[in-house]
């Protein structure tokens, strides 16, 4: 049987920890704000969206998609399926809609 090429476990390796990274959600969690008003616009926390402006509460839940945040709303509202792209500096962008950053 043949071994697999150092190469091969490295990649592996590197897939895992990103899987287990992704799926954690803690570099996401946390309270984000429109960073041109200062308001609060939502939180994140554990792959649920715990409060969001505009929002009732509800079920809402989100998932990380390579560099985007996507939410999902079972009650199909209108934030449901709404995408956020994650940038550099941890901020969600929602392009001409402006920018949310996280309060630490």
């Amino acid at each position: 049987m043949r071994r697999p090429s150092r190469s091969t476990c490295l990649f592996t390796a590197a897939l895992v920890a990103g899987a287990l990274t992704a799926c954690s959600g803690s570099s996401l969690d946390g309270k984000y704000y429109n960073s041109a008003s200062g308001e609060f616009a939502m939180e994140l926390k554990h792959g649920k969206v715990l409060a969001m402006q505009g929002q009732p509460g509800s079920q809402m839940t989100y998932e990380v998609r390579a560099d985007s945040l996507v939410l999902h709303d079972p009650q199909h509202g209108l934030a449901d399926e709404m995408t956020f792209h994650i940038e550099r500096d941890g901020s969600l962008s929602l392009g001409f809609l402006g920018t949310l950053t996280k309060k630490h």
